[in-house]
């Protein structure tokens, strides 16, 4: 299938009026509920670092969480960087715990490798999308296993600590879904997408950003339009 033309789509109205409601109720507010308890034991188990994630009397975080979280990293100690992994693991699945222990397991078989591709990560993610999905998708394959797109793009966008301009943001299968049936994204595919398509995307939002932006008379974070995505 040729590569949708990325010029043509245009945003939904229904998420060009979901853009009318406050960022801070939509982005930073918007909270998971977390099985803390899974994730302290399964972490220490596993005898990683980062563990307590989070205390036993949080049940739930936010995006606004994980926004100061990124923000306290400065240069990301190994335990620093893997709490701030398994946070947005956490955040991430909520009660689902799907793959995740095979995902702590994949960063205790090798940490150091692991804590490598996330550090490149973190430090590409507010410049450059490509280069930084490439730093936990080389070759199309996950630096850390079972750390696929859904996941790994949520560590690039968390990355930018909440800024208007951080030009990361998540791409799943449910944002998949909306913009092939709804936005016209014909040639975007389920999941596993390589750099280029991940790239494309990010761009495609910044467009649409920079046209809400000008509509609405305020700077308008490309993460805004892919919460509605996420869930239109």
């Amino acid at each position: 299938m040729e590569p949708t033309d990325l010029s043509r789509p245009q945003l939904p109205r229904a998420c060009r009026e979901a853009l009318a409601k406050r960022r801070s109720e939509r982005i930073d507010g918007h909270t998971i509920p977390i099985a803390t308890d899974w994730w302290n034991t399964e972490i220490a188990a596993a005898h990683l670092p980062g563990a307590p994630m989070t205390g036993p009397d949080v049940t739930q975080l936010s995006r606004g969480d994980l926004f100061t979280d990124a923000a306290n990293l400065d240069a990301g100690s190994e335990e620093e960087l893997l709490r701030f992994l398994w946070r947005v693991l956490a955040w991430g699945s909520g009660m689902k715990l799907r793959l995740n222990r095979k995902r702590i397991k994949a960063v205790a078989d090798n940490p150091s490798a692991a804590v490598a591709a996330l550090r490149q990560a973190l430090q590409t993610a507010r410049v450059d999308p490509a280069q930084a999905y490439e730093a936990l998708r080389p070759g199309d394959r996950n630096a850390i296993a079972y750390l696929g797109p859904a996941f790994s793009t949520k560590v690039l966008y968390f990355a930018g600590s909440g800024a208007l301009d951080h030009p990361c943001v998540i791409l799943d299968s449910q944002v998949a879904a909306t913009l092939r049936d709804t936005c016209k994204w014909d040639s975007l595919g389920k999941d596993g997408w390589p750099t280029s398509t991940y790239a494309r995307y990010c761009a495609l939002l910044d467009r649409w950003a920079r046209e809400e932006s000008r509509r609405l008379g305020r700077r308008i974070g490309i993460d805004e339009i892919e919460r509605w995505l996420f869930r239109p």
